[in-house]
């Protein structure tokens, strides 16, 4: 792709407004972090117990849901038709997480911090399939800069119709302001967890790697245990947005994308289909 035609694309990218985040900013002054004990939230049931061997997931960024009405819109034809959805900077309460939940989805936030006005922002996973095991929420180990914050990563198992093994899902919201090493120490905390795991994995998500130097830390890193990087059909991002990726160990990725049709969000979410090996 051209530089010109990636830069078009680029540009159709929701833009953080200074408005909106400066009144996000003013709420995470006088912030608490979530306890383990209390870190994970769940709503929902799922209305089938099993993964189909063949099925399609979504992986966003979703802004703290600041697109509106329109990403209401946007979310929903998301969910629509996957079984398997991974989500990030997912900024809730209890009240909010039961609408993100369609009738028939089980949904699981794993939070990092509350805020002043008691929303509460993490990852979350969203399945069509009841968990087998929601396992953790993991903390990465450098808080942003300033404030304080940080980011996390939740693990959950769900069973594969025909399968020997559970499938682990791995949904990471990598810190930003970080060295390559920590980076890579980041990412060990969490291989740690799932090292014995037998079977296929999705380890997906915003990686906030920036760099080709941050990208090669965690390609080497989840390297180590048979994880390999997607390459991404029409993936216009430039080197500085590229930061959001899919890992995949004993699956067949059928089709695998950017999708620049979603711009109520400052991130192009990743869809693919894919088949359990």
């Amino acid at each position: 792709m051209s530089d010109k035609k990636r830069l078009a694309v680029n540009k159709t990218r929701a833009k953080r407004p200074v408005r909106l985040v400066l009144e996000s900013m003013k709420h995470v002054f006088n912030i608490s972090h979530v306890p383990e004990k209390e870190s994970i939230w769940q709503w929902g049931e799922a209305n089938i117990g099993e993964l189909p061997s063949t099925f399609d997931i979504g992986i966003w960024n979703i802004w703290k849901g600041l697109g509106g009405v329109e990403f209401v819109k946007e979310y929903q034809r998301m969910v629509k038709d996957r079984h398997l959805l991974l989500f990030q900077e997912a900024l809730l309460s209890l009240k909010l997480l039961a609408q993100y939940a369609p009738d028939g989805y089980a949904a699981h936030h794993g939070a990092t911090y509350r805020r002043r006005d008691g929303f509460r922002e993490g990852v979350m996973t969203i399945s069509a399939v009841a968990p087998d095991e929601v396992g953790k929420r993991i903390l990465c180990l450098a808080p942003e800069p300033i404030f304080k914050t940080t980011k996390a990563t939740l693990i959950t198992k769900y069973k594969v119709k025909g399968g020997s093994h559970a499938l682990c899902v791995v949904n990471t919201h990598a810190t930003l302001m970080r060295r390559p090493s920590t980076a890579t120490k980041e990412l060990g905390q969490v291989i740690d967890h799932i090292a014995t795991h037998v079977g296929p994995i999705i380890y997906a998500g915003d990686f906030n790697t920036f760099s080709a130097a941050y990208i090669s830390e965690a390609d080497q890193a989840l390297a180590s245990i048979g994880l390999k990087r997607v390459l991404l059909e029409g993936d216009s991002r430039s080197p500085l947005a590229s930061l959001d990726q899919l890992y995949v160990r004993g699956i067949d990725v059928i089709e695998a994308k950017i999708d620049t049709s979603y711009i109520q969000s400052d991130h192009f979410p990743i869809t693919a289909k894919i088949r359990i090996e």
